[in-house]
């Protein structure tokens, strides 16, 4: 094995791209976010744990304990000088900043008849203005810098409407169009931007419901994202099912038209009986267009 590249999982060699650079995971605490953290700890990097309360930091302080470079913040992204307050604590602590992984969010899936105004304004606050904010006061560190990597955590439902996703259909493709757009302006000056852009993962978002068959361990999509970040894509869509509905939808929107309708009969008669339809069913994905 070479001197300085780490093993991964059943022994693959890891890069070192992110050995020795600076990042901040929001959202870090727990699910997706706590295992992006890890993994760039693995892999030799200083990150900055950040969650949204001390009491999830403080349990993060003890289960990454083993990882000197890990350091930790209590940040609520919601409010634009405590997101200033991290960037300028790592700046100034650390010299710079190399990635920032605005990953903090929450999930919403909900009959939109019922929605409220105060549940929009917490997932806009949150899945916008978190990722709004993030990039206010990053962007010009790594401009002064002359580099950096922004993430952007979107999600399918920033590619594909799915019903009663509308609250977080509306924030997702705002963070997904407002990257692209970033990636595209930025390019010339050496800033990358991606949008991570995940369906179902097994992390605590599915609490209190039977988790999706076809979701995927947060380890492993901590794996997949920085396979992307390293390449530096500007679009990651995992699991593998996932990235190939979104094809089938673009190749043939016929197909999407139907499969989204019966999608949303099933919602509607799921929160009709009690029993909420959260999953993606096979033999909707099997359907013909």
């Amino acid at each position: 094995m070479p001197w300085g590249m780490p093993a991964g999982p059943e022994g693959e060699i890891m890069s070192d791209t992110f050995a020795d650079k600076i990042a901040i995971v929001t959202g870090g605490t727990s699910g997706i976010g706590y295992a992006v953290a890890e993994e760039l700890l693995k892999r030799g990097a200083t990150v900055w744990v950040i969650g949204s309360r001390q009491e999830s930091v403080d349990k993060a302080k003890i289960s990454l304990a083993a990882y000197r470079k890990a350091k930790f913040a209590a940040v609520d992204v919601t409010v634009a000088d405590q997101v200033k307050g991290m960037i300028d604590t790592c700046v100034s602590e650390d010299g710079r900043l190399d990635y920032l992984f605005n990953n903090a969010g929450i999930g919403m899936t909900h009959p939109s008849r019922h929605l409220t105004l105060e549940m929009w304004r917490k997932a806009i606050d949150l899945n916008l203005w978190g990722v709004v904010y993030g990039v206010h006061y990053a962007l010009p560190v790594m401009l002064a810098q002359g580099s950096g990597h922004i993430v952007n955590t979107s999600s399918v439902a920033g590619i594909i409407a799915p019903p009663a996703q509308t609250v977080y259909c509306a924030t997702k493709y705002a963070v997904t169009g407002m990257t692209e757009a970033l990636r595209y302006e930025f390019f010339e000056d050496g800033i990358t931007f991606t949008t991570v852009c995940p369906a179902n993962v097994a992390t605590a978002i599915f609490a209190g419901t039977t988790i999706p068959k076809e979701a995927i361990p947060a380890d492993e999509a901590a794996r997949i994202i920085l396979s992307g970040v390293e390449k530096k894509e500007g679009l990651i869509i995992f699991p593998e099912f996932a990235k190939k509905m979104y094809e089938r939808f673009l190749a043939d929107p016929a197909f999407e038209e139907k499969f989204m309708l019966e999608y949303a009969r099933r919602r509607n008669a799921g929160w009709a009986s009690g029993v909420p339809y959260l999953g993606v069913p096979d033999d909707l994905l099997d359907m013909q267009g």
